[in-house]
């Protein structure tokens, strides 16, 4: 049987963790050769990064001088398929026997998850029911899937090597909280150093969101906590390699975080999400507040955050902290069937789900 052509168009370093479980379902199969290629941008730090984490594989890097060039080149293969972690600009790249598919870099709060429609895709994989009935809702025509969400899988993998995080010094005596801030509208700003202070009883996690690390115009982020781990010895920040946040799940007792994917992809663990309704925002998005939330938030999704813990200020944060710790075994009730209607089917699987659905296809 000849082997099906597969490329994996990697816009930004965070896609990988939703495109990595299939790609290694695939290679696992052996009836695909596997491509990566990367956005062409030298000058962008992430770019290296990306080649690093795909070298492992058994598939080809498909690299070029600029962008125009990588096109061509992903042009002239004629792929069977592209994989997209998002749609903009997907007839550049495909054939037009190629079937290209949506595999959604997130879960996503944002409005972007229902505005990101190219008619050139032809399949999105999508996560569980809430999703695919309200893309249907908002007249979305591409052929919808439900398979679970592939990013996930890692945290049912206990024995891949890929999934564990040897490089943490925990303190087994305190509690692990994982904070993972999103970059804007960020709770960072508000928090500021207070945040170590806030939280000297427990082991504390940072996981920053990859534009913290990458865009100058949010150095200040990661300058705040280079600062504080180096300052206090419960602080740790994880460095920008460590792009995947699904291993560190298995050793947080709590989430920290804000309105975010993060929030409900933490419903996988079963454990307590803190969501903190305070955030920084610039001066014209708080004259034109109304208009950047309807541009850039997903409102209706946001009625759902009711399962989490919430915080006004970050003089909360303790009290806060303390009760969601005592009611922790509790979590699983009171979020209720909100992490199978976002989620899907939890079980590890939404990898082989989506090469099963492929292989039927050819």
């Amino acid at each position: 049987m000849k082997k099906i052509s597969v490329l994996f168009n990697i816009h930004h370093l965070y896609y990988l963790p939703q495109f990595l479980p299939v790609a290694r379902e695939m290679e696992e199969r052996g009836n695909f050769n596997i491509y990566f290629s990367a956005f062409t941008d030298k000058k962008r730090a992430d770019y290296q990064l990306i080649k690093d984490a795909v070298k492992n594989f058994s598939g080809k890097i498909i690299d070029a001088a600029d962008e125009k060039s990588r096109r061509k080149n992903i042009l002239d293969q004629h792929f069977d398929i592209i994989v997209f972690g998002k749609s903009g600009h997907a007839e550049q790249y495909c054939s037009s026997d190629t079937l290209a598919i949506l595999l959604y870099h997130g879960i996503g709060v944002k409005a972007c998850y229902y505005t990101d429609f190219n008619p050139r895709i032809n399949i999105r994989y999508v996560e569980g029911q809430y999703r695919f009935d309200e893309l249907k809702r908002r007249g979305v025509s591409t052929e919808l899937v439900v398979t679970g969400f592939p990013k996930l899988d890692p945290l049912f993998d206990s024995d891949n090597p890929e999934h564990r995080d040897n490089d943490l010094i925990l303190d087994p005596a305190k509690p692990t909280i994982l904070y993972a801030p999103t970059f804007y509208p960020s709770s960072i700003e508000i928090f500021g150093e207070s945040i170590a202070e806030l939280t000297e009883g427990y082991n504390l996690i940072v996981k920053l969101h990859h534009f913290s690390w990458l865009l100058d115009k949010y150095r200040h982020q990661k300058s705040l906590f280079i600062d504080l781990a180096g300052k206090y010895s419960h602080v740790q920040l994880l460095p920008p390699e460590k792009f995947n946040i699904i291993p560190y799940f298995k050793r947080a007792d709590i989430l920290l975080t804000e309105a975010s994917s993060t929030a409900f992809e933490f419903l996988a663990a079963g454990r307590p999400v803190i969501i903190c309704d305070f955030h920084h925002l610039r001066i014209k998005h708080r004259i034109f507040n109304r208009w950047f939330r309807s541009s850039r938030m997903d409102d209706e999704i946001q009625q759902y955050l009711g399962f989490a813990y919430h915080v006004n200020t970050p003089a909360q944060l303790p009290e806060v902290l303390g009760r969601a710790i005592e009611e922790k075994d509790g979590f699983s009730r009171r979020a209720g069937a909100i992490a199978e209607e976002f989620l899907g089917v939890l079980d590890g699987n939404a990898g082989k789900r989506i090469v099963d659905d492929i292989l039927k296809r050819f």
